[in-house]
């Protein structure tokens, strides 16, 4: 696949993905997306819905674009776009996937990042403009593309005691999540709710590709899914997001959960793996939404 060829792509990609997100629209996202990123925006949809939202256009430009080598489909390439439809200049580094010749390119994957929103990927990392892939039991890397995912939900749900603990760098995200991870547990048991509440790997397809330092970028996902029941007296549950309103009236119908709440949260992740003994793993951008709510 040619530059201009993927260029082409994905000014098609980001016609689709406006046209989608001017109407909230989960048919019109199934031209622009599949996998992981159609589930979440979904979820984003219903939500921004039922809470009267909208979605900016995304202006896309300056686009670094890598498409790695294949000799039959699906095929897929990765681009990092820059965003300057909001407040903030955002970077979605998102995978595109075809799955038959002459088919629609879809967005499989679409971390962001805010910092930097321009010039190269991360300190240290380049992509051949046609780089290999790199394969997902890659034993000369920190991790194997394939494990990341597992080695991620491992630290959030153990910190210290987890066995891959010193192969991630710890962002501040990792150490908010595995801090609210707790206070989830905390809040719910002070209020007499009783269930389980960690992370694991999702199973949507992971995607890595080979960087000219012998390492890998790797996209994959994780999940946290709380499951409680209210068996004593205590205050009923709420869940309200900063940006996006009452997550609970557009999946249960009422803001209140009063006897049993299961959530599943997907946080795509985006991560640069080094080979072994060049340093940590790298988590570079991540996207986050509530793919299911259930409760009454």
């Amino acid at each position: 696949m040619s530059v201009s060829e993927a260029k082409r792509a994905l000014s098609q990609y980001a016609i689709r993905v406006n046209r989608a997100n001017k109407r909230l629209s989960p048919q019109l996202a199934a031209l622009a997306s599949t996998g992981s990123t159609l589930q979440m925006q979904t979820a984003k949809y219903k939500i921004f819905k039922a809470n009267k939202l909208t979605i900016s256009p995304y202006k896309y430009g300056s686009p670094l674009v890598a498409s790695p080598k294949f000799t039959g489909h699906p095929k897929w390439f990765f681009a990092a776009m820059t965003d300057r439809g909001g407040n903030t200049p955002l970077r979605d580094i998102i995978v595109l996937v075809q799955d038959k010749p002459g088919g629609p390119w879809r967005s499989a994957y679409t971390p962001l990042t805010t910092a930097p929103a321009t010039g190269p990927l991360a300190r240290g990392v380049d992509v051949a403009d046609f780089p290999e892939v790199a394969p997902q039991d890659d034993a000369s890397l920190v991790l194997p593309p394939g494990g990341i995912s597992g080695a991620l939900a491992d630290v959030l749900n153990l910190g210290s005691r987890s066995g891959h603990y010193r192969s991630l760098t710890l962002t501040p995200w990792i150490k908010t999540r595995y801090r609210n991870l707790r206070e989830d547990k905390t809040v719910f048991k002070r209020n007499g709710w009783a269930g389980t509440a960690s992370y694991s790997a999702s199973t949507v397809p992971t995607y890595a590709v080979r960087t000219t330092s012998g390492g890998a970028l790797v996209w994959s996902a994780i999940e946290l899914k709380e499951a409680f029941r209210h068996t004593g007296r205590g205050n009923n549950i709420t869940w309200n997001h900063d940006e996006w309103g009452d997550l609970l009236r557009p999946y249960i119908r009422v803001s209140t959960a009063k006897t049993s709440l299961t959530t599943i949260e997907r946080l795509e992740v985006l991560a640069y793996v080094p080979p072994k003994g060049k340093g940590r793993v790298r988590f570079l951008a991540n996207r986050w939404a509530p793919i299911s709510i259930q409760g009454r």
